[in-house]
């Protein structure tokens, strides 16, 4: 048996391979990043070969190349392996070294891989969701410059047919005039991308089973229950509620000592995506009746809008594992629970593809 430890770098990685005691097989210290490299190494090793790496760069392309040659791979948290492995010294190879002596022992911490439809989910909805910030900043570029000039836009859509209409009336100087129509050309050719991802989305409807009950939360349009599906993967990951608010950066760290608790920030998100959606989520339930709602305004007066923020998205995180492992919709989930929804749906979901 045989085990590899590879740290990778843009240009180059570095790699270590021990046997089952620890005995140093074969070093390499700038291997090209190139499979016919990698696979003369590991070829000249004795089989099997199991290989640890990070979660960084390009460790899904490698991993995907590796595990389809038969190798068995892991990928390793570097938040964690820090914790776990501390040297005074950090070098390449010292790297290398660390990450195949942890996986020979069997103390490598490792992340969860998503599955190849997983992923592709992941990246359309990344890409579409890149696109929109995108155009909102040349939404708000465009504003900030009216502004400036103390020129007052009418309420209705700056970029429908009567906003546009007002700006070709707009007595705006030839500099701006130009700036603005630039600016609107650049909005223009992101709303034609993000429609061509839109048509791409609606087609991910029927991938999977929990995205029709994640629509039936107030609020939650099809990109949203989506994006859900997408960052959580398998629910079977999380063995409770906990865990998985954990994953997504919600829960508050605590430190105890000498019979005193205080409780800190959110700390690190596993994933900063999964975040990001439930908090959107949150601004679109904050308003609305029902618990999540009632939990944003009650914390609102008495912690802040920051901590009432992630208190209700930590709520809706809960509420959507046990929906997952119940199978159930909203209002099948609360009715059990004896919860009342008492809410009509906000008028525009998040994440509605229209």
């Amino acid at each position: 048996m045989t085990y590899v430890g590879l740290d990778l770098h843009k240009r180059y990685l570095t790699a270590c391979a021990l046997d089952a005691s620890g005995t140093v097989l074969a070093e390499v210290r700038q291997m090209a990043v190139s499979l016919e490299a990698l696979a003369g190494f590991l070829s000249a090793l004795p089989a099997p070969v199991t290989v640890a790496l990070e979660s960084c760069l390009y460790w899904q392309w490698l991993h995907d190349q590796l595990d389809a040659q038969g190798h068995t791979v892991r990928v390793a948290d570097p938040r964690q392996v820090k914790v776990i492995w501390q040297a005074r010294s950090k070098t390449d190879p010292i790297d290398a070294r660390k990450l195949a002596e942890l996986v020979r022992v069997n103390l490598l911490p490792t992340i969860w891989i998503p599955d190849a439809d997983t992923r592709r989910r992941r990246q359309l909805l990344h890409g579409r969701a890149f696109l929109v910030r995108q155009r909102t900043m040349v939404k708000n570029r465009i504003h900030g410059r009216l502004t400036a000039e103390n020129l007052l836009f009418p309420r209705s859509d700056l970029y429908g047919r009567a906003g546009r209409a007002w700006l070709a009336t707009a007595p705006l100087s030839p500099m701006l005039r130009s700036h603005a129509d630039q600016l609107l050309r650049i909005h223009d050719a992101l709303t034609a991308e993000i429609e061509q991802l839109d048509d791409a989305v609606k087609r991910l409807r029927r991938d999977h089973p929990m995205i029709e009950r994640l629509h039936t939360i107030p609020g939650v349009g099809l990109f949203g229950a989506l994006f859900l599906v997408a960052e959580i993967g398998s629910i079977e990951r999380f063995s409770s509620s906990h865990r998985l608010t954990a994953y997504a950066g919600l829960v508050p760290t605590t430190r105890s000592s000498g019979g005193r608790t205080s409780h800190g920030g959110t700390g690190h998100a596993s994933n900063r995506w999964l975040k990001w959606i439930l908090v959107e989520i949150v601004q679109t339930l904050k308003r609305a009746p029902g618990p999540v709602g009632d939990q944003y305004r009650r914390l609102l007066r008495a912690k802040g809008k920051p901590k009432a923020t992630t208190a209700a998205a930590r709520k809706l995180c809960c509420y959507i594992y046990w929906m997952w492992r119940s199978g159930q919709s909203y209002d099948e989930w609360l009715a059990d629970r004896g919860a009342s929804r008492s809410a009509v749906c906000p008028s525009q979901p998040l994440g509605a593809v229209a």
